[in-house]
């Protein structure tokens, strides 16, 4: 399964340099350089334009500028895979589970998919309350002072709210994870809650990282990878910062979207 992976990872890469010249290629030109079928080099092509890397036209595709460079605030195309990889950590969860959620959108995303489930969800993360929940399931949230605009619960309440319980399972987010500095976030409070909520799960820790995030540090760490499970990434994330993780001791799960 792995190889499989870094096969289309390394298939997907050298289709994006083969289209690097600025020029439009068709799919029966790019199948027959590659030594691949046109179905293969179709279902790559979808992939990397559901990414935002590539634009598609009537059987031929070019490098999308704007994809060269993916930024958080306005690429739509993350959202795809934010959905695919909140959509598996949640399917972890099972009937009757306290589950810990996080303040980062990733895990926020994880909860849409616990609707038809019978659980009790604890979480620090406000924006919570406005989404649907099955009518046989609880939600509690933490207290404590509201920091905007992510609407997170922060602060010594928020911290002792979660130390008096126990959860099966912990769905979250960071910043950034690597084999370096284990999970990170830009704010210190949060850091906090996280570090908590990791500590006090007696079950299983799932972190939700896209691409972007594997890597990546930010000033304040929240866990060791002692800490985490599983983590769930997608395809384009950078292998050889995932091996560094997984030798951490983590369970590497990627989706191809």
């Amino acid at each position: 399964m792995k190889n499989a992976i870094r096969n289309i990872q390394a298939r997907q890469q050298t289709l994006l340099d083969m289209l690097k010249d600025d020029q439009a290629h068709t799919v029966k030109a790019l199948s027959l350089s590659l030594k691949t079928s046109e179905t293969t080099i179709r279902r790559d092509l979808a992939s990397l334009a559901r990414m935002g890397k590539v634009n598609r036209s009537h059987g031929k595709a070019k490098i999308s500028k704007t994809g060269l460079e993916i930024d958080k605030c306005d690429n739509q195309n993350i959202e795809v895979i934010k959905e695919a990889l909140a959509k598996t950590a949640a399917s972890f969860v099972k009937n009757g589970n306290t589950v810990f959620i996080n303040s980062s959108s990733a895990a926020l995303d994880a909860v849409k998919y616990l609707i038809h489930k019978q659980v009790t969800i604890i979480t620090n993360n406000v924006k919570v309350a406005a989404l649907d929940h099955n009518s046989e399931s609880s939600v509690f949230l933490s207290g404590g002072e509201v920091r905007f605009p992510k609407e997170a619960l922060i602060g010594q309440s928020a911290q002792a709210f979660f130390e008096a319980i126990q959860a099966d399972i912990a769905i979250i987010g960071c910043y950034g994870i690597s084999a370096e500095r284990g999970l990170t976030t830009p704010v210190i409070h949060e850091a906090k809650i996280n570090e908590v909520i990791v500590k006090q799960t007696r079950g299983i820790v799932i972190c939700i990282a896209d691409y972007r995030k594997i890597g990546e540090s930010a000033n304040f760490k929240s866990c060791d990878l002692s800490y985490i499970d599983y983590l769930i990434t997608d395809t384009f994330s950078n292998p050889d910062k995932l091996k560094k993780i997984e030798d951490c001791g983590v369970n590497i799960i990627q989706i191809q979207v």
